[in-house]
């Protein structure tokens, strides 16, 4: 990944953003790219040399990697644990934030819309997945926790229609059985490594945030360039107002 700097940020936010550490070891995917639609992970493997980004669009990454390590410097158990199993031949690995006594913990820097609405699904497959990788590695999940930091948090609305009476709330996520997390991980295995892609679908094509949808293809895709579908999409959407 190249970064550019089009709308002149400080040299400073360039430094931190390309010294991320985040790395996934000797894995052929992540949780995190497990959870990913196949079709962007596969791309992005494939044109790794060729992808950018604006240090614009890379903040709140920056953000909440500060968070995370400020929190996991204190926490009070096994921090930012890298673990590895196989599935099928297929080597998966994750970080899990925070494990005492068989609790996990997640931080996620977020909006507080997102706190006031259901589980997201992503969210409590994403814990569910870490739960499997300390299963795979001896260590039993007794709950599944994310805390969440409200990063646009007012003072003056707490407590009032739904609103967090703190910027910091605590969501206990479903801990699935372990057959139930096995058939998820060979369901996530088996479309990611199918021969042919597997193309978004139109749940995975649209984001929400606050309240308001957005095309994820449409400026908030890291291959949206590089994507058939989304070519192909884009032309027909442009033949139809040649046409009018």
């Amino acid at each position: 990944m190249k970064f550019t700097n089009q709308y002149g940020a400080p040299d400073v936010f360039i430094r931190a953003v390309e010294a991320d550490p985040y790395d996934m070891g000797e894995a052929d995917f992540s949780v995190t790219g497990l959870l990913q639609p196949p079709q962007i992970t596969r791309l992005q493997k494939e044109h790794a040399d060729k992808l950018t980004s604006d240090i614009r669009d890379e903040v709140w990454k920056l953000l909440g990697s500060g968070v995370h390590a400020v929190l996991e410097d204190h926490g009070d158990g096994t921090t930012e644990q890298r673990l590895f199993s196989e599935h099928e031949g297929i080597k998966i690995s994750g970080a899990v934030d925070l494990v005492k006594n068989g609790h996990v913990t997640d931080y996620k820097v977020t909006s507080v819309y997102t706190t006031t609405r259901s589980l997201k699904p992503d969210w409590e497959s994403q814990l569910n997945l870490y739960a499997w990788l300390l299963g795979k590695n001896g260590i039993e999940t007794k709950s599944l926790k994310i805390v969440a930091i409200c990063r646009d948090w007012m003072k003056s609305r707490a407590g009032k229609n739904n609103y967090p009476n703190s910027p910091i709330v605590s969501i206990a996520v479903p801990l699935w059985s372990p057959e139930r997390q096995e058939r998820f991980v060979s369901q996530r295995v088996r479309i990611h490594t199918k021969e042919a892609t597997t193309p978004c679908t139109d749940e995975e094509r649209w984001m929400n945030d606050a309240g308001t949808k957005f095309n994820r293809c449409e400026g908030w895709c890291s291959v949206s360039e590089f994507c058939p579908q989304w070519r192909g999409d884009s032309r027909g959407n442009s033949n139809k107002k040649s046409d009018s």
